[in-house]
Parts: structure tokens; C-alpha cells; sequence
């Protein structure tokens, strides 16, 4: 019976972790796309709208939504690029979260 008692608990836990419906990160197959906000040596933030010519600290307090630092070499991001992109490895849970792209693809608008 207790056993029964932790399993239902555990799995009422876990539900209440899944990621919002609708967002733009996948986390089973690690990969998303959003638009690009900002653009630093070796790594980009990507979100699911488009502000131009803002930063994360310029709309942190009232964004909401997905939004993650992905570790990239990729020289030719702009901010306001609308991107898909695949990881590589695990996704950091922090907010914005944090991960290594694998792949980043520029999609055409």
C-alpha cells in the first residue's frame, strides 16, 4: 500500500514539472527555435518573441516565456534572426536556461 501511495505521489510530481504547452523548446528532443535578443562572443539568447533593439535586462522584469543562452561559434547571428536550432547535451534549468547548440539554422520570415 505504500508503496502505491509513493508511486502516485511521485508521478503527481513529476507532471507538475513538464514543460508549459506551447512553448517553443523541446526538451525530449532538445532542440526549439526563437527569435535571437542578444549576440556575445560565444553565445546568443534566444526567445519566443522579437524585440529589436532591446536586451534582456531591458525586458527581463516583464517578459515571459521561454528563453535560453546557447553556446554557439557561429559568427553570421544577428539580433532579431528568427532561428531553429538542436542542443547538444542537456539543457540547464536556470532562467533563461543554458545549453551548447549542435545546430543553428536561420529561418527565412
Amino acid at each position: 500500500m505504500k508503496r502505491i501511495m509513493v508511486v502516485a505521489l511521485m508521478m503527481m510530481l513529476f507532471a507538475g514539472c513538464s514543460p508549459k504547452e506551447g512553448t517553443e523548446i523541446n526538451r525530449t528532443l532538445n532542440e526549439g527555435g526563437g527569435f535571437i535578443l542578444e549576440v556575445t562572443e560565444d553565445r546568443i539568447l534566444v526567445i519566443e518573441k522579437k524585440y529589436m533593439n532591446k536586451t534582456w535586462k531591458d525586458i527581463m522584469e516583464e517578459y515571459v516565456g521561454e528563453a535560453i543562452w546557447l553556446r554557439t561559434n557561429t559568427r553570421n547571428l544577428k539580433p532579431g534572426q528568427k532561428i531553429h536550432y538542436k542542443i547538444k547535451g542537456g539543457i540547464d534549468e536556470s532562467y533563461p536556461s543554458q545549453a551548447e547548440a549542435k545546430e543553428i539554422k536561420i529561418v527565412k520570415e
